[in-house]
């Protein structure tokens, strides 16, 4: 499900680190004179993928582990 800009509702570019606020790239720039303060939503979605990409495979390794025992 894509992020939603907290200002206008358009499909968010950037969040605020650890927190649930995300802005469009108008809104951003009307908002943050330093755009490069602000995280790219990909990257928050990146981040999200790995760590559970880990926990699904921390999952299937016990699993495993389990059935050989």
């Amino acid at each position: 499900m894509p992020k939603k800009c907290i200002v206008c509702g358009e499909d968010a570019v950037y969040g605020i680190k650890d927190t649930s606020n995300y802005y469009c790239d108008e809104c951003a720039a009307e908002n943050f004179s330093d755009l490069a303060m602000l995280v790219k939503v990909e990257e928050i979605a990146r981040k999200l993928k790995e760590k559970l990409d880990m926990m699904v495979q921390e999952k299937a390794d016990e699993e495993a582990q389990d059935n050989n025992s």
